[in-house]
């Protein structure tokens, strides 16, 4: 009878998703307050320390080589064909006041972040505050790569707590907003539509093409292509950094799906976006194993001061370029700040705020058509679009 061994591969992987499903749940009963991921990395911090959970757990399911090799590229491309332009280019003034918002950010993890916390902490912290968990993802990556796990481990506690400063902030701003809309100080403004055409043949528009094994290799060589036009960029000044391999996934993504060659939301009708997603968390609790006690002890400080400074910068420069552009700066403050929430968590804010009104339904409704799209529109700006460009470039500026 062969011996018996607890920890598998199989039984990795089933405490890697328990601990991500309790995540999810913590997550849906605090209606997004409080990160899954942030869950799950606790859990997997109390067994890394107490020595329940062996440090090869995260490597032992495989996981961690499928995100590497393929899983980001596939994730990043599928991203691509996400992207509704005429909608971006409909709200271009919510689109301005987000990416005005990120260019505080980097100025302030360049300037002030750096001053107080060191320059590698802030930088580090950068990316992740851009974005969603794909920018922690490529900083903690390529933290890994150049051998700073505790780097590594700080860009995933970034993003696992990033929405306890971002949450609260959006939801006052965005209710201060709604609250003066009532009281007439505030004007509203016209509620901005985006006008559905009939759809048109595009080139490599095939109905037999539509299969998920199909869309899978379309994306798979999408990504070579972009991971191709990487190449040839690579050792040429300035335009290296632009064209960095995980920004020409999302790039090629965008013009591919516009020909017609990927279909919308292509990762989505392939199947395959919750196991890629699995996969690249699978970095978030593996960069934690090799971490002492005194190692996180010693990121409380930089964590929360580049969280704190970073979202005051994000704020007052999205204000200022709400000022110009003749946004009011309450909901400029809210729309710079979705950076650090994404979906679902911007549309529970505002669902909230606008439930909570006192007014009739109709003048409820008004509010709620005219807020929730620019919210939306922020969150997918910097969340899923703008924070790529900004990891893609901070991270060979770190390491």
């Amino acid at each position: 009878m062969s011996e018996f061994v607890l920890w598998t591969p199989l039984f990795s992987f089933l405490i890697f998703v328990l601990f991500f499903s309790v995540g999810d749940w913590v997550s849906n009963l605090t209606k997004s307050k409080v990160s899954g991921m942030l869950i799950a990395m606790l859990l997997y911090l109390v067994g890394f320390q107490t020595g329940i959970i062996p440090a090869s757990s995260i490597d032992d399911t495989g996981l961690t080589a499928l995100a590497s090799n393929f899983a980001i590229m596939l994730i990043l491309v599928g991203m691509g064909t996400m992207i509704h332009i005429k909608q971006l280019m409909a709200q271009w003034k919510t689109v301005v006041v987000a990416l005005v918002g990120l260019v505080g950010l980097a100025l302030c993890s360049f300037t002030v972040s750096s001053w107080l916390f060191g320059r590698e902490w802030a930088l580090c912290a950068s990316a992740p505050i851009s974005g969603g968990i794909i920018a922690g993802q490529m900083t903690s990556q390529a933290a890994l790569d150049a051998g700073r796990a505790d780097l590594a481990a700080f860009a995933m506690l970034v993003i696992g707590c990033q929405g306890f400063v971002g949450i609260p902030i959006c939801n006052f701003f965005v209710r201060k907003y709604c609250n003066g809309v009532l009281a007439g100080s505030i004007q509203m403004g016209e509620i901005i539509e985006v006008k559905e055409e009939k759809a048109k043949k595009k080139l490599f528009d095939f109905g037999w093409m539509s299969g998920d094994n199909t869309i899978m290799f379309k994306m798979a060589l999408v990504g070579w292509l972009g991971y191709l036009v990487s190449l040839a960029c690579s050792g040429i000044p300035i335009i290296s950094n632009l064209t960095n391999a995980n920004i020409m996934y999302l790039v090629m993504g965008i013009v591919f799906c516009v020909m017609g060659f990927l279909p919308a939301n292509a990762h989505v009708k392939s199947h395959i976006n919750g196991f890629l997603m699995l996969a690249v968390l699978s970095v978030v609790p593996g960069s934690l194993a090799t971490l002492s006690l005194e190692d996180l002890i010693n990121m409380i400080f930089p964590l929360v001061g580049t969280l704190i400074v970073g979202a005051i910068f994000v704020c007052v420069f999205g204000a200022i370029a709400g000022k110009v552009l003749r946004v009011h700066w309450t909901i400029s403050f809210a729309i710079a700040i979705c950076c650090t929430i994404g979906y679902p968590g911007t549309q529970i804010i505002v669902d909230e705020v606008v439930r909570s009104l006192d007014c009739d339904e109709k003048t409820r409704e008004s509010i709620y058509e005219h807020v929730l799209p620019q919210i939306l529109v922020s969150g997918f700006t910097s969340v899923t679009v703008a924070s790529v460009f900004f990891a893609g470039i901070i991270c060979p500026l770190i390491f």
